[in-house]
């Protein structure tokens, strides 16, 4: 269902990342998380990058 969101047109959810990060700094968007540092809020972990 929520697939189907984007091929509808509706709006995405890339506006909820307040940060994007590499799977090898995974750890370190974990703690930017826990301590808000840096405003981040919700980190995005992209594998493979």
């Amino acid at each position: 269902m929520l697939l189907d969101r984007p091929a509808a047109g509706e709006p995405g959810t890339a506006h909820l990342a307040t940060h994007t990060v590499p799977l090898d700094e995974a750890p370190r968007a974990y703690e930017m998380v826990k301590a808000r540092s840096d405003g981040c809020v919700r980190a995005v972990i992209r594998p493979g990058d």
